[in-house]
């Protein structure tokens, strides 16, 4: 069964003629009270929760003690009963019954007073009611013991006697253990005789202020005890017995650490104004009912003018705000205020006294009332200039750092590909001249001159990376791959060098590991080459050791460890805090010895960063080297093997003869900007090729212009060029061969090996790859793959 809704209960409530009250105690502060108290005493509800002793000033003057003895019991008995007259609003006199209980908590705290007053006017006479009372009164006399026995409260009897003196007749069990005095002790003393004539005064003055008022009185008091000085407040309250006050009540109950809380509380409040005057921080209070402000004596002589910053109408704010920011501001405190946000922070410019604006920081919150309804916002406002100058500076500085790093970036990247076009001319011319008749002298002579030009574009390249990496340019390309075929190719390609020193090379992979994980495989094959060409160059006895097993799988999330091992020279402990430095080794006659620039475990250690993993290093000087990197990778079903990712690069010239094919005369297309590479390209090919006609484009757009005059039947299509790149190129000549069976072949040319830039070549609708600088073997079986019968 559901409770009734309100209105039913007002309804029951107002129908009886009992007054229900709850009440705060001790204070006996009316918290509720039932409408029918109107009925009974003539007076409206707000009369009795508006003034907190209404309710006494109706009883009858000689019923006074009564209800306050009867009071007094709460404490003991946890209830009342107590008959006594009232005086209604119309001057009439009823008698009523009050009964009421103390309600507590689970812990004993005493919450509040309720009860049940009705009129029992009908039922006793006046007679019978003030004898009744007056045996009740002897009878709650004769039973002190009990009453003071059982309050936790300081509780003492004390006896007015005849000649004005006051003597105390008994304390309670609770007045004894906080006071440290005992009932022996005290009975019978009055309080000069009890506290001496300095403090007894105040207690005598106290004890005539309640026979005065005839009526409870409190106050607070501070005397030292046995038990030690504490912090009491003590309700007093007379007792008339036969028309004379005879005796006085009193409970007094330790406040102490109440007082030592509040002061610690007004203390931190004073603290806390002194740090807000003291900080660099000004504080507002906005009336959000009457629209003023309260400022802080701090923001006022900052943005203040000569007035009091006390109620200051909210405009003198708003005409302070910058011009540039006066629309926006007032509209975002117009959203704050139809929104539920009650904390908020926002920055703006303000005028200050001086005339000069300042950046200010407002942090706010708003307060609500019961009904939710905004009534004020308070916050704090902080000088930001300072902060925004350095800002500023900062700001600049990074963008000065970032236009210096880019800057410098790009002039890596422009040199590195300035230096590699003329290095493919050395390179290619070279090769193309160690297919003619020479002598042995002449052979050695190219060759070196072809090596050279290996290692120096080698040293470009690693420039180039470095460059990407120190510039956060270098992004990872993830690719399903084959990992043993991977690191079987890689290793391969290192065994002709190690076999020279003759060094054995070795492979271990576990037979646990998977086929197929997502890496970047270019990145992966230039990690594990210079870790074991470093290797191999250091190592002069002895064996070199790949290593690739799982430590860890979760899922389809597997942990991999790759390692390369050596019995080399080793680094010696204090050489290896500086062994992943840009352009520096472990010793300076390394360098001397070996030769390198350094950059190599740089980029190293960088790529591996890079894969979220980092490279470690085992070393004992004259022992050899380990070092090793795990990566977590995501296991695969299927995936490329290195053939298709990678084209192989042949590390020394061919130097067989080229033997002319006289049948291939087709019309060939070279779209290249550099006429270096243009030159040695048409060279390589007429070489072989005395009978094919070919044109050149100087850029993409030319060369859809020449395909649009007459289609070749093969087109060399550089990738990098200006006014219109190599792919667009390509995607403009396959629109343009919509609709025909026949598709021109487009092989691509680049300088970069990067399987990414083949993937771009395919999808742009090119046939083949070639990287530079290009080999003639690679450029002939190119060409004629796509100019066989069968494909033209």
């Amino acid at each position: 069964m559901r409770p009734p809704p309100p209105s039913l209960e007002m309804q029951i409530l107002s129908a009886m003629e009992e007054v229900i009250f709850s009440a705060s105690y001790p204070e006996l502060q009316i918290l509720y009270i039932s409408p029918s108290v109107e009925t009974l005493t003539g007076y409206p509800i707000e009369y009795f929760t508006d003034h907190r002793d209404a309710w006494r000033d109706l009883i009858h003057f000689d019923d006074r003690s009564i209800v306050e003895l009867a009071l007094t019991t709460l404490n003991v008995d946890g209830k009342i009963r107590v008959r006594y007259r009232i005086h209604t609003k119309d001057k009439q006199t009823k008698f009523v019954q009050c009964q009421g209980r103390l309600i507590r908590n689970e812990a004993g705290e005493i919450l509040r007073f309720d009860g049940v007053v009705a009129d029992i006017s009908e039922l006793l006479s006046l007679q019978d009611l003030i004898k009744n009372e007056s045996v009740e009164i002897k009878e709650l006399l004769l039973e002190n013991n009990i009453l003071f026995n059982g309050s936790q409260d300081s509780m003492f009897l004390v006896e007015v006697m005849k000649n004005g003196d006051f003597v105390i007749r008994r304390i309670n069990a609770a007045y004894e253990k906080s006071t440290g005095i005992t009932q022996s002790f005290i009975q019978g003393k009055t309080p000069i005789v009890l506290l001496g004539e300095e403090l007894g005064k105040p207690v005598i003055k106290n004890y005539q202020n309640a026979l005065k008022a005839k009526a409870t009185i409190s106050y607070e008091e501070s005397i030292p005890m046995p038990a030690g000085t504490k912090i009491w407040t003590t309700v007093l309250t007379p007792i008339e017995v036969d028309g004379k006050f005879k005796f006085i009540v009193g409970a007094s109950k330790d406040i102490t650490e109440q007082k030592r809380a509040e002061n610690a509380l007004k203390e931190s409040n004073e603290r806390y104004a002194l740090i807000l005057e003291v900080s660099s921080d000004g504080w507002f209070d906005w009336d959000l009912v009457n629209d003023t402000v309260i400022y802080s004596r701090r923001w006022w002589l900052e943005f203040g003018n000569d007035e009091k910053p006390d109620n200051v109408p909210i405009s003198y704010w708003k005409s302070l705000i910058h011009p540039d920011d006066l629309e926006w501001v007032s509209e975002f405190l117009e959203n704050i205020m139809f929104s539920q946000r009650e904390t908020f922070e926002f920055s703006f410019q303000m005028k200050k006294r001086k005339g000069n604006f300042a950046h200010v920081l407002s942090r706010c919150y708003i307060q609500r009332d019961a009904s939710g309804n905004k009534i004020r916002m308070v916050g704090s406002n902080s000088d930001l200039t300072e902060t925004k100058k350095i800002e500023y500076t900062l700001r600049k500085a990074k963008e000065m750092a970032e236009a210096a790093n880019m800057a410098k970036g790009n002039f890596l990247a422009n040199m590195s590909h300035e230096i590699r076009t003329p290095l493919n001319g050395i390179i290619g011319f070279t090769e193309l001249l160690l297919h003619s008749s020479l002598t042995e002298e002449q052979k050695e002579y190219l060759r070196s001159i072809f090596l050279s030009g290996k290692s120096l574009l080698s040293l470009v390249n690693q420039i180039l990376d470095f460059s990407k990496i120190d510039s956060g340019k270098m992004e990872l390309e993830f690719i399903s791959t084959d990992l043993n075929d991977l690191v079987q190719s890689t290793v391969d390609l290192f065994q002709i060098s190690a076999a020279s020193k003759a060094i054995p090379l070795n492979l271990l992979l576990d037979q646990s590991l998977p086929q197929f994980v997502s890496l970047d495989p270019l990145r992966l094959r230039q990690v594990l080459s210079n870790l074991i060409g470093n290797a191999i160059k250091f190592t002069h006895e002895g064996k070199v050791d790949v290593s690739v097993k799982p430590i860890n799988q979760t899922g389809n999330i597997i942990d991999i460890e790759f390692a390369v091992s050596d019995t080399g020279i080793g680094i010696d402990p204090n050489s290896q805090t500086k062994l992943f430095d840009s352009f520096s080794q472990a010793d300076t006659s390394i360098t001397r010895k070996y030769g390198g620039t350094g950059l190599g475990l740089t980029i190293t250690s960088e790529l591996v960063h890079k894969m979220n993993s980092h490279l470690r290093l085992e070393s004992e000087l004259g022992k050899g080297s380990t070092f090793s990197f795990v990566l977590s990778l995501q296991v695969n079903s299927s995936g490329s093997v290195s053939s298709n990712l990678f084209e192989e690069k042949q590390t020394i010239p061919d130097e067989s003869v080229i033997v002319e094919n006289n049948l291939i005369q087709n019309d060939i297309l070279i779209v290249e900007d550099n006429d270096l590479n243009k030159k040695l390209l048409s060279k390589m090919l007429l070489k072989r090729y005395p009978n094919i006609k070919l044109r050149y484009a100087n850029d993409g757009a030319d060369a859809v212009h020449q395909f649009q005059e007459k289609n070749p039947d093969l087109i060399f299509m550089d990738v990098q060029m200006p006014v219109m790149d190599g792919y667009t190129a390509t995607i403009e000549i396959r629109k343009l061969e919509k609709g025909s069976n026949k598709k021109t072949p487009i092989v691509a040319l680049t300088a970069g090996a990067f399987f990414s830039v083949k993937d771009t070549a395919m999808e742009s609708g090119m046939n083949d790859f070639l990287t530079k600088p290009i080999s003639a073997a690679d450029l002939y079986s190119t060409l004629e793959k796509w100019l066989s019968s069968s494909r033209v």
